[in-house]
């Protein structure tokens, strides 16, 4: 999004890292019923940058693109209402708020038109103008994904394959806030863990289809991971969630069905959450894994066939 309003003329005004005191803000700020740790978060990066920006941009995100056009894509309920939630919490004036309903699956043309009906008017600019810069945007996201999954091809080629490799799956504004993850990444290497992010590594094309009515796009991205880890015998799943999150208590069902018997980690965190108790389960996993790769090791069968 910041390359979409510089394009246009604007500058994005971003607010610090998560700390503890956004994250306290947005917890005394919550009026709505009892959210995910991550709705929290957002309410005190939002009242962050009350009266510091001309508009705070709050859109309702629905669906995010897929890769099978039958697939819905959606984003959790919370994250689509959020901008509610936190417009009615903080008493904000609506004439200061861009909040358009996007839905990112769309093609071009089609996200286009709905952007243009939404923000052409409050940022005064044209249509076209509002096209061109969505084209050069999403150009732009492009090639940053490609750069992360060429990042991710050249780790795990780097990687011993007879070492172990853990898979990290979850939702973004948890893999990359180092709040709400509570440094994992740090702290999988401070134990000598080899691990990658999901978002590294493409799994577009692995067949989903005994997952047809998988209503979450972010939770088909999760689980084409698990099926990525399970076709793999060195490779292991760790899945970073909240407590209280919805979407994620019908996926980690799945998530342990793809699994199976292969060693896995789901690590619930929220607000309450310390370092202290995230290593203990990080130390006994690894115990897990160094237990689970004598076995495959002293296996006269360990050339397994890898599927997607």
């Amino acid at each position: 999004w910041a390359h979409f309003f510089d394009r246009l003329g604007f500058r994005l005004v971003l607010t610090p890292p998560t700390n503890s005191h956004l994250s306290a803000t947005g917890i005394e700020s919550m009026t709505a019923a009892e959210t995910c740790y991550p709705v929290k978060v957002s309410h005190g990066h939002v009242k962050e940058l009350i009266g510091k920006t001309r508009y705070l941009f709050l859109p309702s995100i629905i669906t995010i693109p897929t890769p099978e056009k039958d697939e819905t894509g959606f984003y959790c309920p919370m994250l689509q209402a959020n901008q509610y939630m936190v417009r009615m919490a903080l008493d904000l004036d609506e004439r200061a708020i861009l909040n358009p309903i996007m839905h990112l699956k769309h093609d071009l043309s089609t996200l286009a038109v709905e952007l243009g009906e939404q923000l052409s008017s409050p940022l005064g600019r044209k249509r076209r103008q509002i096209r061109d810069a969505l084209e050069y945007a999403l150009e732009r996201q492009s090639r940053f994904s490609a750069a992360l999954f060429e990042r991710g091809r050249e780790t795990l080629d780097d990687h011993d394959p007879e070492k172990p490799m853990v898979i990290v799956t979850g939702r973004p504004y948890n893999l990359y806030d180092e709040r709400l993850n509570l440094r994992l990444g740090q702290n999988l290497a401070k134990i000598g863990v080899a691990a990658l992010p999901m978002d590294f590594i493409d799994v577009s094309a692995v067949d989903l289809s005994d997952f047809s009515s998988m209503y979450w796009g972010l939770g088909a991205q999760i689980l084409r991971t698990a099926k990525f880890i399970k076709g793999r015998p060195y490779y292991f799943g760790l899945h970073l969630t909240n407590f209280s999150c919805g979407a994620d208590s019908f996926v980690e069902h799945f998530y342990r069905y793809i699994m199976g018997d292969r060693p896995y980690l789901i690590l619930e965190l929220d607000e309450h959450s310390a370092v202290a108790g995230m290593m203990t389960r990080l130390e006994a996993f690894k115990n897990v894994i160094e237990n689970a790769m004598s076995k495959l090791q002293a296996r006269p069968d360990r050339d397994l066939m890898v599927s997607n």
